[in-house]
């Protein structure tokens, strides 16, 4: 793959490219020239006439996408940009004084007064590209001269000034057209011409915010310990609350990890960012890195999550140089999660954002005190200057107001927000504060929130700004985890439906806004933040918990049922959790179903919470992740007897699950009375031809074939593949199934020719049904090829059991159960062929598979321990192992 670079020549036309080229030097042509080659476009503002008039807004475009800027200065500042070109551009950008605060005296003032090429540096500023500064020497022969005192250039130096105050300096100075040429070779613009030629290098970085600039305030003595540190202590710190603020979020420990990385980011190799505020949460956070947007690794494809952490850390290990923040690392079990996976990740630095302060001395604390008065009013001035009311008294009113807000980044960032969004004065909004502070003090307990009442003002002070449908949505939002939100989660008719239903509680009557809406009035309060690609948008996990603490009772249970309902009807839809083609929809919402099931099952919710919990239990079973999976399994079962009574068929439901996870783990003699329990309610319930009641039977008799029953197991199977015939037709997927439990209990009583059309007809079914990649038919093939070793017809059946078993990697990833089955196997037909060379490094990976999910008495765990051995025999032995 070759780059495609593209850069933008900023020069005034008149002194460095005159169109009377014999008594003026061409700079931009000898620039152009160094850029001429494939795969480098270049562009120069000519390009973008419209009509003899440059198009600020087209200007814009193409800087926006390209990777370059270099920006020739001299003594003319050339052609003053056209007012409603200025315009035009402050409408696409009204944030304009934010982004580039050197502009923002000019922006109070009306129109800024900047010349085409002006602009085409700011807007490379303001896009984050690559700008390269060239002003000509005094010396310099140039296509025009204006006098010393020319206006021009006093409007050029102030135009440097600004330029610095954006942290964009002069690099290059140089005294003829040659001497340019040479400079600029060797500049930031070689290693992107060499780009066009060479395999990508970009940058593996996942921050997922950008720089606060100039707006940064009061950190800049913290920054420097913290790479101190880095640098010359160990390579894992923490950044912690100091004791002052008793740890406390809203510090900003966040913010200056990433203000960190952005800063350093040239010495680093990859700029990365893991949420790790609970152990799941930090294996899911680090195996997404896999991803093309990220580290781009082989394994980004495979879907279970433990394959890609491996090669995550994997990754980690052998490429050194990397930065890595791992973020709200909160609690103990979080922390002890960290410390763990510390020793894999000696290659790089680390940086930890906590609340938790008792770390052990492989990690260095470093305390993060609130921001000094002084830091706080010079942030508060300058991210509102110009987009707030101003008032004589403002000096004062600002120092009162930032003694009120406690130093906090949070409360000053969303204080700022309400300024901006308001057109507020100091004063004005320092009134609103104390007489929120006042209603406040009512229901904040300093003993037992984890928060500071500063955070709980300001956030009430917004949160009264708000409409009812932004009020409602944030009521559902703060029930949710704090991690990123799938967007899509909130856009369906069940979430419109939700905010109006919440809206229309809070203020009966009024008009309800859409979902849209109401988020962005959230966002243009501070109170939710996007994630850069706006896919997804989380929550500050303060201004969850202070949402939650003010809720009245009728609004808390209103506001926690219906985010319930939201997120159940985005994971209602079919296929269900446990087919590995609803992954891609449960995945990023997998912690947000676990947060809301926990606090629905403690304000006693039981529905849709059971059925959530059922959900979330058969997605975490399908996983191989039996420990969580049973946790919610039992509680489900618990749920739905209390609510139901144990003889409703929920209950079954329930019953059968539980026992199936119960059998899955070798705890046969528990599974069976559930599963027995299940068919009775069915069978009470729903009559005998239920095709619910044929599921029951089919759990029943793998039961009973693992016990050896075989006798007792096959009348059972054979009712249910009747019963799903008649009820679904001869080529439905659960049609499959039975045959494949119908096909083993033939096997296992020496019928095979009976069993290998019945498989065969349950592959046809499945890869018709499901296509041809799906695991179901990693099972059909996995049987047949069973089948047709067994018949000695080897030959046929290698390279079914080679297709299942690349089906299941890609499917579940290389340390899934159903992974190591096929390991197994295959590697029992390669000793069959005296290939035991090539069977041995399956038979062990299908060992460490088992013993990591199952433990070492798993009769798997033990029957593969048995065939290993065998194996290892034989080789010593040189020939094939008989087992």
């Amino acid at each position: 793959m070759i780059h495609d670079v593209k850069l933008f020549l900023s020069t005034v036309t008149d002194e460095f490219e005159p169109r009377d080229k014999a008594n003026g030097v061409a700079y931009r042509s000898r620039l152009r020239q160094i850029c001429d080659r494939p795969n480098v476009t270049v562009k120069v503002q000519d390009d973008f006439m419209a009509a003899g008039v440059p198009t600020l807004d087209k200007l814009d475009d193409y800087i926006q996408t390209c990777d370059a800027v270099v920006h020739l200065v001299g003594d003319l500042t050339g052609s003053m940009a056209h007012p409603a070109a200025v315009a035009s551009l402050l409408k696409r950008y009204p944030d304009l004084a934010v982004r580039l605060p050197a502009l923002r005296d000019s922006l109070e003032t009306g129109l800024p007064e900047l010349s085409y090429t002006q602009w085409e540096a700011y807007l490379a500023v303001l896009h984050g590209k690559t700008l390269i500064i060239a002003k000509a020497g005094e010396a310099a022969p140039r296509g025009k001269t204006i006098p010393l005192d020319d206006p021009q250039r006093v409007a050029q130096q102030k135009h440097l000034a600004r330029l610095e105050t954006l942290g964009r300096y002069v690099e290059i100075t140089f005294a003829d057209v040659n001497d340019l040429a040479a400079q600029v070779a060797n500049s930031a613009l070689l290693d992107l011409l060499a780009r066009a030629h060479a395999q990508p290098t970009e940058k593996p970085n996942n921050i997922p915010l950008a720089t606060l600039g100039s707006l940064f305030k009061g950190r800049e003595e913290f920054l420097d310990t913290v790479r101190n540190k880095l640098r010359h202590g160990g390579h894992v710190s923490a950044i912690v609350g100091a004791q002052a603020v008793h740890g406390l979020g809203g510090l900003g420990k966040t913010r200056a990890a990433v203000e960190y990385a952005l800063r350093h980011a040239d010495e680093y190799s990859a700029l990365l960012f893991v949420a790790a505020d609970r152990p799941e949460t930090l294996e899911k956070s680090l195996a997404d890195l896999c991803g093309p947007l990220v580290l781009n690794l082989p394994e980004q494809d495979i879907k279970e999550q433990s394959v890609r952490y491996a090669a995550v850390v994997t990754w980690l290990h052998k490429h050194p140089g990397w930065f890595l923040i791992l973020d709200n690392v909160d609690d103990e079990q979080a922390a002890r999660a960290v410390e763990a996976l510390l020793p894999h990740l000696r290659a790089g630095h680390v940086l930890i954002t906590s609340r938790f302060g008792e770390w052990s001395g492989s990690v260095e604390r470093l305390d993060l005190e609130v921001l000094t008065p002084e830091a706080s009013i010079d942030f508060l001035r300058e991210r509102t200057k110009g987009l707030r009311k101003t008032e004589p008294d403002d000096g004062a009113t600002v120092a009162a107001l930032v003694q009120e807000l406690d130093g906090l980044p949070l409360a000053l960032e969303q204080a700022a927000a309400f300024l901006v969004a308001k057109q507020e004065s100091f004063a004005g909004y320092l009134q609103r504060w104390k007489a929120h502070e006042q209603k406040v003090r009512t229901w904040h307990d300093a003993t037992r929130m984890s928060y500071p009442r500063s955070i709980a003002v300001t956030w009430d002070t917004s949160f009264e700004q708000l409409t009812s449908s932004s009020r409602a949505l944030l009521n559902m939002l703060s029930w949710y985890a704090p991690e990123p939100i799938p967007v899509t989660v909130w856009q369906t008719e069940r979430a419109e439906q939700a905010i109006a239903d919440g809206a229309q509680l809070l203020s009966p009557g009024t008009e309800p806004l859409d979902a849209e809406d109401a988020r962005a009035g959230l966002s243009r309060y501070g109170l939710l933040q996007w994630q850069p690609d706006r896919s997804a948008f989380s929550v500050h996990r303060l201004v969850q918990e202070v949402t939650r603490e003010r809720l009245t009772p009728a609004e808390e249970t209103a506001s926690l049922q219906n985010g319930l309902q939201v997120l159940n009807n985005y994971l209602s839809a079919d296929p269900p959790p446990n087919d590995v083609r609803s992954w891609s929809r449960w995945n990023p919402a997998r912690v947000h179903a676990a947060t809301l099931i926990e606090h629905a099952d403690k304000s006693g919710i039981a529905e849709p919470t059971s059925r959530l919990m059922n959900e979330l239990g058969l997605l975490l079973q399908s996983k191989g992740l039996w420990d969580e999976a049973e946790k919610l399994c039992r509680r489900v079962l618990a749920i739905s007897e209390q609510s139901y009574g144990i003889e409703h068929p929920t209950v079954a439901i329930c019953l059968n699950n539980l026992a199936l996870l119960l059998a899955d783990t070798n705890r046969l003699a528990e599974a069976e009375p559930l599963m027995r329990r299940a068919l009775a309610i069915d069978e009470q319930s729903k009559g005998a031809e239920h095709p619910d009641i044929a599921s029951d039977l089919n759990s029943l008799t793998t039961l009973l074939c693992a016990t050896n029953r075989l006798a007792e197991a096959e009348p059972l199977i054979r009712r249910a593949l009747a019963i799903d015939e008649q009820s679904y037709g001869a080529a439905h997927p659960k049609i499959a199934i039975r045959l494949n439990n119908l096909t083993t209990l033939l096997c296992g009583t020496n019928r095979l020719a009976e069993a290998e059309p019945l498989m065969r007809r349950s592959l046809a079914i499945d890869e018709q049904f499901y296509g041809a990649e799906h695991p179901r038919v990693a099972i059909d093939l996995n049987n047949l090829g069973l089948l047709l070793k067994d018949t000695n017809r080897l030959a046929e059946a290698e390279p079914m059991l080679r297709r299942a078993l690349a089906i299941d990697e890609q499917s579940y990833g290389a340390k899934h159960p159903d992974v190591a089955r096929n390991l197994n196997n295959l590697a029992l037909l390669l000793q069959d062929t005296n290939r035991l060379a090539e069977a041995e490094p399956l038979i062990r990976r299908a060992l460490d598979i088992w013993r990591a999910s199952l433990g070492n008495e798993h009769p798997n765990t033990l029957t593969v321990g048995r065939n290993y051995d065998l194996l290892l025999a034989a080789m010593a032995a040189g020939g094939p192992a008989k087992g």
